[in-house]
């Protein structure tokens, strides 16, 4: 039976050339074994830039996935075509219009470039020296206008505002779901905030050495013996990972 991987890209997969080429060399020889899905904050556009970026810097190519998650989960192409059932599906309760005034009341929040924007995501950098507990004052805001939605804080400064229930986990459900792979054969690989979601719903996981504070501070206060904090960072925390959970056997 095949197996899934789920992997941010920045600071997992990518981040470290070597350890991402040491990573894929071990893989590629197991291609038709795995599906590979990438979930990034990213917009597609801008994922299939990395991509690029990668090829043109070290003359190797990243693996093509099977699938993306980009937009923190708010988006999910197979084979650069978006899927409208999960478009669909985000659509219900989700009032765009609505809450794009309210969030014009907070100036801290800096709006991202529009190329990363989509119609399932609102999102803004939080001003440096600004403390992110006016997240609680904006969703409480949300809450009093009776608009549903998930407001995500990753990596100390990014913040994505989605439909309701959406995040980079929900969207791996639905993929596994679609793959029909069991939990023991899906991992999810992440560094930051934003792929905390990618361990709430009982697969395999792994945290990169390398990690972000908050992602860190969450596992820590886990027990749980499906998620396994790598001692090495990037990558080469993915490689730890298909060797601790006996994914691939030499």
């Amino acid at each position: 039976m095949k197996f899934l991987i789920i992997s941010d890209l920045d600071n997992t997969w990518v981040g470290n050339d070597a350890a991402t080429i040491r990573l894929q060399k071990k893989l590629q020889a197991e291609r038709d074994r795995f599906y590979l899905v990438y979930a990034t904050g990213r917009s597609f556009a801008s994922a299939v830039n990395l991509m690029r970026e990668f090829w043109l810097t070290t003359g190797e190519p990243l693996l093509a996935p099977d699938c993306f998650i980009t937009g923190v989960g708010s988006e999910i192409y197979h084979q650069g075509i978006l899927d409208y059932d999960w478009a669909a599906k985000i659509s219900q309760n989700w009032n765009r219009s609505a809450i794009l005034p309210i969030t014009q009341a907070y100036p801290q929040l800096l709006p991202q470039p529009e190329s990363e924007l989509n119609p399932w995501k609102i999102s803004f950098c939080l001003s440096k020296s600004v403390n992110s507990a006016i997240l609680d004052d904006l969703k409480q805001d949300l809450m009093r206008n009776h608009l549903a939605a998930n407001v995500v804080f990753s990596s100390g400064r990014d913040v994505d505002i989605l439909p309701p229930g959406v995040d980079k986990g929900t969207a791996a459900l639905y993929i596994r779901e679609k793959f029909q792979i069991p939990l023991e054969r899906t991992l999810m690989c992440g560094d930051s905030g934003n792929d905390l979601s990618l361990y709430q719903h009982s697969t395999l996981g792994v945290i990169v050495h390398n990690a972000q504070p908050e992602l860190l501070s969450w596992y820590q206060q886990q027990a749980n013996p499906h998620i396994y904090y790598a001692p090495s960072s990037y990558a080469d925390g993915i490689l730890d990972a298909i060797a601790h959970f006996g994914l691939i056997r030499d």
